[in-house]
């Protein structure tokens, strides 16, 4: 029997919010009010649970399958070696899977953006480009002024103060400055990474703003891409 006090639990910072209804379809039971997964690490040298409750706090147990004992030298900061390096990062592999298929901000919904690039297509007739060798970055410019109003990129979540170390994607539109600065809470609209933070904010491509509201900011951003009609 597991004694509650075995369990670490991971911090806010460690991790983003998981999603309650992607568990079970990643392999979580339900059971107790919480729900639990389980997977042998290095040829079944070890077992780590996993133990997300309702309200959404996770923790962890890595069991040493032969001394049947909790192991904790992964979360020792200064542990050092080889072996535990080889742990930490089984242990990591993990929990980075279940932030990717799980997490809040932590996979791109490939039916989603579809579906705005869709969008865009059907109404501006513009289509997303790779102007750099990375493919992981793009841009969407008006064919009239030639002008970005889109940027995607693939960074890493806390370059905008969100948690987990699996990378993420997100999308860069054009605002005003009033806009921008009524838009960004930290939560789903962020200050425009790389960009100009006055006239430019970030969402995750996670699906957390409805499709209508997203398409309504693209729409705002096609317009300020636009040349200034004269008087």
């Amino acid at each position: 029997m597991v004694r509650t006090e075995e369990w670490h639990e991971l911090t806010a910072g460690e991790l983003p919010k998981l999603l309650v209804d992607k568990l079970e379809p990643f392999g979580f039971v339900l059971d107790g009010g919480a729900f639990f997964y389980a997977e042998d690490l290095l040829a079944g040298s070890f077992r780590l649970h996993v133990r997300v409750s309702k309200d959404g706090v996770v923790a962890t147990l890595l069991m040493d399958t032969e001394s049947k004992e909790p192991y904790v030298l992964h979360l020792v900061e200064n542990a050092q070696g080889a072996f535990v390096g080889e742990v930490r990062a089984a242990y990591q592999a993990v929990l980075d899977r279940i932030c990717e298929v799980c997490g809040e901000h932590g996979s791109v919904h490939g039916a989603y953006v579809e579906e705005l690039l869709s969008y865009v297509q059907e109404t501006y007739g513009d289509e997303i480009e790779y102007p750099w060798k990375d493919m992981d970055s793009a841009v969407i410019r008006s064919h009239l002024s030639k002008k970005w109003y889109a940027v995607f990129m693939k960074i890493h979540p806390g370059k905008i103060g969100l948690g987990g170390s699996q990378p993420i994607r997100i999308m860069n539109l054009h605002g005003t400055a009033e806009q921008v600065t009524a838009l960004v809470d930290g939560e789903r609209y962020f200050p425009g990474w790389h960009m100009n933070r006055k006239y430019w904010y970030t969402i995750c491509l996670d699906g957390s703003i409805p499709m209508d509201e997203l398409q309504r900011r693209m729409d705002e951003s096609f317009k300020l891409s636009q040349p200034k009609k004269r008087r």
